[in-house]
């Protein structure tokens, strides 16, 4: 088991070496670009694994983050690199809580999704069918549950399919992510709540596959999983945004971290975790 006091890596990289693995999210991106712009500072570093047999890295976690970076033009980005090879780091998958638009509104909406039929069923049939493979997703209504097949020649494992999906109702509808199906847990948060949508499940492999083949998983649905996070780094956005060779940049961070050792600011915290500033 990795320990306590290995410290996570830490590095300057190149904003447009890191590749989404993900669709963002316009009304976050906006939202954390103001922040971002507001504080001056990059915060929570995003979490990147190497893309082998490539210089470039996948963002694991952040993706809303890096496209900030990339819509104002910063040039370098200071991410936290892992891999699914550590003990612990593992892709679980989010489900969305689709609120604030109407029932019949997001129903027409997904009618004119090309290549899927949906069937009503049972929520366990539905569970069933989507750990199986067997479905595509399926839909949590307050009286209802729907799984979404695939129709005509669409694959089942159609990212395409799958963005359309979310596409139906992302930007008409506010989503929130949620860990769980059932309408009874969510409904007294969401008040405004019209569906859950649930997702199948992704691997390391799924994620790797996605990228060297360009294409995305929508956003809000790969859940990534870090047991040794770095929080609050705090790096000054006029570093980042500096006319300074990647060299010179990366010296500076190693001097940073030295500094934040000497002043003994790195705290590790064994205990999981909420934070409520996201």
């Amino acid at each position: 088991m990795r320990e306590s006091t290995e410290l996570p890596i830490l590095r300057m990289l190149p904003t447009d070496w890191l590749i989404p693995h993900e669709d963002c999210d316009p009304r976050r991106v906006e939202r954390l670009g103001k922040m971002i712009q507001k504080e001056k500072l990059l915060k929570n570093p995003p979490i990147v694994a190497e893309i082998p047999g490539s210089d470039r890295y996948v963002v694991l976690d952040g993706a809303n983050r890096v496209m900030v970076f990339v819509e104002l033009g910063i040039p370098h980005i200071v991410a936290q690199i892992v891999s699914y090879d550590e003990p612990g780091v593992r892709v679980d998958t989010w489900y969305h809580v689709v609120a604030g638009v109407a029932l019949a509104e997001f129903e027409n909406a997904l009618a004119k999704v090309a290549g899927i039929r949906l069937q009503e069923c049972s929520l366990e049939e539905a569970r069933w069918e989507i750990e199986a493979g067997e479905a595509i997703a399926y839909i949590v209504l307050e009286k209802s549950v729907r799984k979404v097949l695939p129709s005509g020649v669409s694959e089942l494992h159609d990212l395409r399919v799958l963005n359309d999906i979310v596409g139906a109702y992302k930007g008409k509808a506010d989503i929130y992510r949620a860990s769980n199906d059932e309408w009874e847990k969510q409904s007294p948060y969401y008040p405004a709540i019209t569906a859950l949508v649930i997702f199948p499940p992704y691997r390391p492999e799924d994620i790797m596959s996605a990228v060297k083949n360009g294409y995305k998983i929508p956003s809000g649905v790969t859940r990534h999983v870090i047991p040794y996070r770095a929080l609050n780094i705090n790096i000054p956005m006029e570093v980042l945004n500096a006319d300074w060779t990647l060299k010179r940049k990366r010296e500076w961070l190693h001097d940073w971290w030295m500094e934040r050792m000497a002043a003994n600011a790195i705290r590790f915290y064994a205990e999981p975790t909420f934070s409520f500033n996201e």
